[in-house]
């Protein structure tokens, strides 16, 4: 006989289970213990984990390209947009691809159905409002970036929101562990 907690293998007669202490069954068989295992070992992700990973590394890979193109000065910038990043330090590069790296860590934990992903999706979220107000507030920031850029971030906040949605969702039912 098998634990259906566990899967222990229990003692004939045993109505506890001596590995987690879960009651135990007594027409637990062989059988029913590898359908139990099986089902436990093979959860499938649901599809908008995929979309959700897919849109951050799309993210991740075109903030990485922009960076890129701007320092290599293959993108056409006005005098406020040239002022805008002249005045970036490390600090903001680091906070930038910070957002991004920790959303894509999150979407790692989200396709392992791991619970920790709805925390690390509220970090990220946190940190890029938290970057844009210190932006506003010390930076000619909507001015300087205005248009598509400004279209980006409400983008990534909206994204952001959705996930952070979605996985509380699955954490509500369950499917987060």
């Amino acid at each position: 006989m098998y634990c259906a907690q566990c899967g222990a293998q229990a003692v004939e007669n045993a109505r506890f289970c001596v590995n987690c202490g879960a009651s135990l069954a007594p027409t637990a068989s062989r059988a029913e213990h590898e359908l139990l295992t099986s089902n436990s070992r093979r959860r499938t992700r649901p599809g908008w984990v995929w979309v959700s990973g897919a849109f951050y590394l799309l993210s991740a890979g075109s903030l990485f390209l922009y960076f890129a193109l701007i320092s290599a000065d293959l993108i056409e910038l006005d005098a406020a947009q040239q002022a805008y990043f002249a005045s970036f330090d490390v600090v903001d590069f680091i906070g930038s691809i910070g957002v991004v790296l920790i959303a894509l860590w999150a979407n790692v934990l989200l396709f392992r159905l791991r619970r920790t992903a709805v925390r690390a999706f509220e970090l990220a979220f946190s940190l890029s409002i938290a970057m844009v107000f210190v932006n506003l507030l010390t930076r000619n920031w909507v001015q300087a970036l205005g248009g598509w850029d400004l279209a980006a971030v409400l983008l990534g906040w909206a994204a952001l929101i959705c996930v952070v949605l979605y996985a509380r969702r699955l954490e509500r039912r369950g499917v987060l562990t």
